[in-house]
């Protein structure tokens, strides 16, 4: 079983991220050129396949201006949610179902909402702190200007 989400791709390349990375994003490209040493690599990125990446969103900044009250806002919408699917399935399959999605960040369905909601504003904040270092780190970037400037080495 993969692990890859694909942003894009195309022929002879694929862009994604691994599932369970969300630090990385990767760009395979097939019959590439590349120079390799001990702690470089440089690959050369036909520009055809450079327009085409670079109009999708590597991460998700989705949550870097969520302000606490809205986190706490959408977590419990979502423990809401996810308790009215639980109580809804009518089968002991349905609600095992039910229960697995958001099992990973809220636990148990079955957990009382209070818990639920504690665990999914301790992971939405979590990964608010992670898009805002993102978004820094980006900042950073742009802040150099060599780093904007064409043919700049």
């Amino acid at each position: 079983m993969s692990t890859k989400a694909t942003i894009t791709y195309g022929p002879t390349f694929h862009l994604y991220h691994e599932v369970f990375d969300d630090r990385f994003v990767y760009l395979e490209l097939d019959g590439a050129q590349f120079e390799a040493s001990y702690d470089r690599v440089m690959v050369p990125i036909p520009v055809h396949v450079w327009e085409h990446v670079r109009r999708f969103p590597g991460v998700d900044l989705s949550l870097a201006d969520a302000t606490d009250d809205e986190l706490r806002a959408d977590v419990e919408a979502y423990v809401d949610e996810r308790a009215a699917r639980y109580a809804k399935a009518e089968t002991e399959r349905g609600r095992a179902l039910a229960g697995l999605l958001g099992s990973l960040t809220y636990g148990s369905a079955a957990d009382p909402r209070e818990e639920q909601i504690a665990r999914g504003i301790e992971d939405a904040e979590r990964r608010r702190a992670y898009q805002r270092e993102v978004r820094a780190a980006i900042g950073r970037l742009g802040s150099d200007g060599d780093s904007e400037t064409e043919g700049s080495e």
